[in-house]
């Protein structure tokens, strides 16, 4: 006989399920079918329907780029049939225009607006000791010369860099939110990021790298009852708890591998109680940074200090997490996990192809740059809602599901099946060979943060 308290478990977990299912079936209805229509009148992009109207076209161009990354005309066309739409590629080829791009950017804007997040938080205990563990990195994408007006370009030394494109998301690593993507020009700053103004969640985890330094907003965050893991900014200032000012030289450790933390305020002005963590690395790993930031700084066009250079021998962190919350080697471990931003980008531009398209067309380009976002986006939200809850999940697999079946949710908010039909269409097919390879060699992010391991790097 089963437990009576196991059934209850399972039908919790069922409803919690079905309650997400039922609330991405109610957004995709709402963004993707009459918002969309809203937004094609309001930013002009249809004016009189006649075969398209803003529901499909968006979802033609969405789940067109999300099967075929650099569909051709012919297959958009082909897509458009999904929904009954009888057009010529011409006709496709009429739409990319300024008022298409503009209604794109903002769906964009209202899908990246909306929060999926699964219903329960990944079976990690490093991750589950805080209430979300947030990774925030950006991506730049290089645009045309002739969207510098529209898009205005970081500059550098390497070629066509008058236009691009910077892409910033967040991502709670416990629950699988993402906040963005949202897009700002090439050349803003990091720190400027659109997504400052968003909440802090009580008891959350905040991870990036110093790109987002940002002592101001380390004490807010603090405030709001979050955390901040982060490397230090180099000249920043250290004091001890009495506010002696602290040499950073003289407490650096001499041993590779040789750990020390130190109680400190930090800030010239707001002093703000955080723990120092210093770790000394072997030569080859400084050596490879040192490497890197020299590469990014010819890159950029820009110097690098020699106390960036010098200060690469250390992994010099600062947290204002408490001792008992999080231990310095945990620490280490939680640290690694920003590069899952790094992946996160690595998937959206080597499968979706988010930078790359195949037209001299500016405004056909920026179609693209819109709708392969939208695209990657609702890939996302398929993910956090049937495969979250298994940290061996495979987003490359799971994303390969996706552009095979996206297009059955196309056919289901026209009426010709339903969604829930389709929903489970997608979610069978997650559930089976989308793991990722256990290595004993290399292990993988979760095996490793299941474990506690530290690295050098």
């Amino acid at each position: 006989m089963i437990p009576t308290e196991f059934v209850r478990v399972i039908v919790s977990e069922r409803s919690l399920l079905m309650t997400s299912v039922a609330y991405v079936e109610q957004q995709l209805q709402h963004v993707l079918e009459s918002r969309a229509n809203e937004l094609a009148r309001e930013t002009g992009c249809i004016v009189r329907q006649r075969k398209f109207d803003g529901a499909t076209l968006v979802q033609t161009l969405l789940f067109g780029f999300q099967q075929h990354e650099h569909a051709s005309l012919e297959q958009l066309a082909s897509m458009a049939q999904v929904r009954a739409v009888s057009v010529t590629d011409t006709a496709v080829d009429k739409r990319f225009n300024q008022e298409c791009a503009q209604f794109l950017h903002a769906v964009l804007q209202e899908m990246s607006s909306v929060v999926v997040q699964a219903a329960q938080a990944v079976p990690l205990k490093l991750l589950k000791r805080f209430s979300a563990v947030i990774c925030e990195d950006s991506s730049t994408i290089t645009l045309p010369d002739e969207l510098a007006e529209l898009w205005q370009g970081c500059g550098g030394t390497q070629a066509h860099t008058a236009a691009a494109v910077k892409v910033h998301t967040r991502w709670d690593l416990t629950r699988g939110r993402l906040w963005g993507p949202r897009l700002t020009a090439g050349r803003s700053a990091d720190r400027r990021s659109p997504l400052n103004a968003e909440p802090v969640a009580v008891g959350s985890l905040y991870l990036a790298d110093l790109g987002y330094f940002s002592l101001p907003r380390i004490v807010a965050r603090r405030e709001a009852g979050g955390y901040t893991l982060t490397r230090l900014q180099a000249r920043t200032a250290l004091f001890t708890r009495q506010g002696e000012a602290i040499c950073l030289d003289l407490e650096l450790p001499k041993q590779v591998g040789q750990l020390k933390e130190l109680e400190v305020l930090v800030g010239a002005r707001k002093l703000h109680p955080m723990r120092l963590l210093m770790l000394r690395v072997p030569k080859a790993v400084g050596d490879q940074r040192r490497k890197d930031l020299l590469e990014d700084a010819k890159r950029r066009g820009k110097p690098v200090s020699e106390e960036m250079l010098r200060l690469a021998d250390w992994t010099i962190l600062v947290t204002d997490v408490p001792a008992e919350l999080l231990r310095f080697e945990e620490a280490l471990v939680l640290l690694r996990e920003r590069w899952q931003m790094e992946l996160l980008y690595k998937l959206w531009k080597q499968q979706a192809q988010v930078d790359e398209w195949h037209s001299r067309d500016r405004w056909r380009v920026l179609c693209e740059l819109y709708a392969k976002p939208l695209a990657v986006t609702l890939q996302h939200w398929l993910m956090v809602l049937f495969a979250w809850h298994d940290p061996q999940r495979s987003l490359v697999k799971l994303a390969q599901v996706v552009r095979d079946t996206g297009w059955t949710l196309m056919e289901a908010l026209i009426g010709f099946r339903s969604l829930r039909c389709a929903m489970r269409l997608i979610r069978r097919r997650m559930q089976s060979g989308c793991q990722m390879n256990k290595r004993r060699k290399h292990p993988n992010s979760a095996q490793l943060v299941e474990a506690q391991a530290v690295e050098w790097a």
